[in-house]
């Protein structure tokens, strides 16, 4: 087994050295790792109940029966901590995620701890296919004072869905179209560019083009995100992102980019329809990236 998160750490802080990670290692990591990030937002955003008007693709019918292990009636779900192993098959990976658990019955809010494992098949620029789940501990907490704010509500899981998909898609995962709703979405949206002084506008598929010369091989990682609503377009919100991206250009010189993107969207039909995207190149961050999720 490979811990790619104690990899990555490693490779970010120059500790390396003498083994250096090939560029593909990069780019299957962050690939990965923004696709199974993606399906894991739309697992555990589809389990909370409906008080949001976004959706959720719904879940293979087989996991049906395991599913009915979580209570009804979540108002919140917080994931403590993650990690991921890849596991010595080629396209093999576990995923361990710990949560809490906010839900709601006739004896009011109650609180349960959970940590369980996703094995997921991901061939190279390819969409995640969850092989297994298991269930390692459950835990009731002792109830305590409801807590009114719901931070971690089908929108904060949407935003993250949306945002992980979006990441796989720029760097080459084509089967996340359907995440981002690409097809009836980004057609109309305009894509801005801003890299030192060179900026470029336009469609988003003549821009992704043009964008490629600089960013060509390689792996985005999600920094930060925030999600907003526009108190001057009330119809529009907005995703505001930092990404970290590290691979080689055209001409195979390495590249080290911290990406500041904002996405404007707007809801139809319960479904996230992008208006624009805005990028902007700034410097570059040293250190290294020591999250696993955003």
């Amino acid at each position: 087994m490979m811990k790619y998160i104690l990899l990555m750490m490693l490779f970010f802080a120059g500790a390396i050295g003498a083994a250096p990670v090939e560029k593909v290692d990069r780019m299957e990591y962050a690939t990965s790792l923004n696709s199974m990030a993606s399906t894991v937002m739309n697992w555990y955003g589809s389990l909370i109940s409906n008080n949001e008007a976004v959706s959720f693709r719904p879940t293979e019918q087989r996991w049906d029966d395991y599913r009915t292990q979580y209570p009804n009636n979540v108002s919140q779900i917080h994931i403590t901590s993650s990690d991921l192993i890849k596991l010595d098959s080629s396209d093999n990976y576990q995923f361990k995620v710990k949560a809490v658990i906010s839900y709601n019955n006739t004896n009011g809010q109650h609180s349960e701890s959970i940590s369980e494992t996703f094995i997921f098949q991901v061939a190279l620029l390819a969409k995640p296919d969850i092989k297994k789940i298991t269930r390692d501990h459950t835990k009731q907490l002792p109830v305590t004072k409801p807590d009114l704010t719901s931070e971690f509500n089908r929108n904060y899981y949407k935003a993250r869905e949306f945002s992980y998909a979006w990441l796989a898609y720029l760097d080459g995962v084509m089967d996340m179209q359907s995440v981002i709703n690409a097809e009836q979405g980004l057609d109309s949206a305009t894509y801005s560019i801003t890299i030192g002084g060179k900026k470029m506008q336009g469609p988003v598929a003549s821009i992704l083009a043009k964008r490629k010369p600089f960013l060509a091989k390689g792996g985005g990682l999600l920094r930060s995100l925030e999600f907003k609503k526009l108190v001057n377009k009330p119809d529009v919100l907005m995703l505001d992102l930092i990404i970290e991206w590290k691979g080689v250009n055209m001409t195979g010189k390495p590249v080290l980019a911290k990406i500041h993107q904002t996405i404007e969207f707007t809801l139809q039909n319960k479904l996230w329809k992008v208006l624009s995207i805005s990028e902007q190149h700034l410097l570059p961050d040293i250190a290294p990236w020591l999250g696993l999720l955003c």
